[in-house]
């Protein structure tokens, strides 16, 4: 049961991703030629993809020190689908995450249950919608604009702060009253993303590393750590991916869960079972 944790802690990060801006920043800097150079790097080293797919493993650590492992296989069509499957020794599954352009479903196949949420209604509850394009672009370590349909970006859409040296940060002009979030940078490689409330009593922090060379930059990162605090317990989830089994633009076999075998729970109930 406990496995399905994991599966949980991808779904919180699918959720408080998601969520769109709506508050102009009209603030405005004039950025160094070093930094513009760099933004037209880092949009010019994300390739064009259609599909992704990548083995790995995850730890999830609770508040109380208890943590888990278990493996884990990311597949993507891009604006399409998102599956996420969990698995423990002899590569049995014990949970799967699927989301698509529309809907949201986690799949506890040792307890026999599902959740399955429309992410309109998600949206609804949050007052902002939630984006697969932005879970996508998290995963793949790559910066987004939330407001976005597209992925295609202008410098002139962020505020930029410079740090000296090669490190910079990136915070969309569009941020809501609510929430707002940034990007870390050191050259081309994001460091960290952060979506935090304005209150500042709940963030979800990814932190990226490890990274691998794709085209002509070494940026994309194979591990990232994602921290959830405002929870009842504070969560932290480690995911690698294999560098080794990284694939773009393959065949993909994405298998929407036979739901009729399992029973349905809502994500309050599924929540409040595994106590976060």
């Amino acid at each position: 049961m406990n496995n399905i944790r994991i599966a949980v802690g991808l779904l919180l990060l699918a959720v408080l991703a998601g969520c769109k801006g709506g508050k102009e920043v009209v603030a405005h800097r004039t950025v160094s030629p070093e930094v513009e150079n760099n933004f037209e790097l880092l949009m010019a080293s994300y390739p064009r993809w259609s599909t992704f797919s990548a083995k790995g493993s995850a730890d999830l650590s609770f508040g109380t020190g208890s943590s888990l492992s278990a493996t884990t296989q990311v597949r993507m069509v891009r604006g399409e689908s998102l599956q996420i499957s969990v698995r423990v020794f002899l590569g049995i599954e014990v949970a799967r995450l699927y989301m698509t352009r529309d809907s949201l479903f986690l799949v506890d196949k040792m307890q026999k249950r599902y959740m399955a949420e429309s992410l309109r209604s998600i949206g609804e509850r949050l007052s902002n919608p939630i984006s697969l394009q932005t879970v996508q672009d998290a995963l793949l370590g790559r910066i987004f604009l939330l407001e976005s349909e597209s992925n295609t970006y202008r410098l002139d859409d962020f505020e930029v702060i410079e740090s000296g040296t090669s490190r910079w940060s990136l915070a969309p002009r569009r941020q809501d009253s609510r929430f707002g979030y940034r990007f870390d940078l050191e050259g081309t490689k994001l460091l960290s993303t952060t979506l935090s409330s304005s209150s500042g009593s709940s963030a979800v922090e990814c932190v990226y590393s490890r990274f691998l060379t794709q085209g002509q930059n070494g940026n994309f990162p194979t591990n990232m750590k994602i921290t959830l605090r405002g929870l009842n317990v504070p969560v932290s989830l480690d995911l690698r991916y294999d560098s080794s089994s990284v694939s773009w633009n393959g065949n993909l076999s994405m298998e929407k869960p036979e739901l009729s075998k399992y029973r349905q729970v809502s994500a309050t109930q599924l929540l409040k079972e595994l106590s976060l």
